[in-house]
């Protein structure tokens, strides 16, 4: 089902306006399309994750944090983040901590940040979850114990199977 449109008309910043235009230029999209999902990223992300302070770091500097830190303290951080935010967001967002909810969290992080790509397959009544990174190795032992963290209070441990670029779980 295609979501309700609405339309409205907006003042902006002659620059903000070039940039959309720019952006969208290069990404082939109309202006329209491009506030959209910027519009969309705001309302189902930042803006929900304010209360949780968030700051959005680059991709490498994340990385450099991970390898100065020993595997156990990485293991400590997922552990620590995968309890924190994820658990108040999906009951702030979906009302209870389910399977599904925590797995549109996992597709919501991935839609809105570039902590990983999500991808998933549902097959014989598993479903199995590729979570995709380019933070090496630790950036796959901070994912798998944050994922693990995240369904932990639901009594349905995943299955991991993690490699250097990728955390991959089952789920039954």
């Amino acid at each position: 089902m295609k979501p309700k449109t609405a339309t409205a008309s907006f003042r902006l910043d002659e620059s903000a306006l070039n940039a959309l235009q720019e952006d969208a230029r290069k990404q082939n999209v109309s202006v329209n399309t491009l506030l959209n999902q910027l519009v969309l990223a705001y309302a189902n992300y930042d803006r929900p994750m304010k209360r949780f302070h968030m700051i959005k770091v680059p991709t490498s500097s994340f990385k450099h944090i991970l390898e100065a830190a020993t595997n156990e303290a990485v293991v400590e951080a997922g552990n620590s983040a995968g309890k924190d935010v994820p658990n108040t967001y999906i009951r702030a967002k979906w009302g209870e901590l389910t399977l599904e909810n925590a797995l549109n969290y996992l597709k919501t992080t991935a839609d809105y940040t570039n902590l990983f790509e999500y991808s998933d397959v549902i097959r014989a009544g598993k479903v199995n979850v590729t979570l995709t990174h380019d933070f090496g190795a630790k950036g796959s032992l901070f994912l798998q114990r944050y994922v693990q963290a995240i369904f932990e209070p639901l009594g349905k441990p995943p299955r991991f199977l993690p490699d250097e670029n990728a955390v991959a779980f089952e789920l039954q």
